[in-house]
């Protein structure tokens, strides 16, 4: 049976929810019409968006991570990354995955990223010391 997007993003929602980690199916296709017999879509206004928005907490903080998802020869549309561009030029987390494994790796960068941010900010506004 061949993998799809769509397996692995199934696969990728369960783990999340089995990690208790907040996760959402952004519909980037569109939404279906019916008119005579046939199924045309209207365009998505979320075209080039991640596939899932993900918010990992940090000491009760949330942080917004993106999850772009493709199988092992997947790549990534222009859309697709002018989103990505826009998401790190704010600082956002962003990530392309093709598994579990690369989604745990996420979770787990994002975590020590953000405790560092989250340091820096409590040092550099003098409320803890280096």
């Amino acid at each position: 049976m061949k993998e799809t997007e769509a397996h692995i993003q199934k696969a990728i929602l369960q783990w999340g929810g089995y990690k208790r980690i907040l996760m959402h199916r952004i519909n980037v296709i569109g939404t279906p019409l019916h008119k005579d017999g046939l199924t045309v879509y209207r365009p998505s206004t979320n075209k080039g968006m991640a596939d899932i928005h993900a918010t990992v907490f940090l000491v009760g903080i949330p942080v917004s991570v993106w999850l772009e998802v493709k199988t092992a020869k997947g790549k990534m549309s222009e859309n697709q990354k002018l989103f990505r561009d826009s998401v790190q030029a704010a600082g956002g987390f962003y990530y392309v995955v093709r598994c579990i494994d690369d989604v745990e790796s996420a979770v787990d960068e994002v975590r020590l990223k953000g405790m560092k941010n989250i340091r820096s900010f409590l040092v550099r506004h003098k409320i803890v010391q280096k």
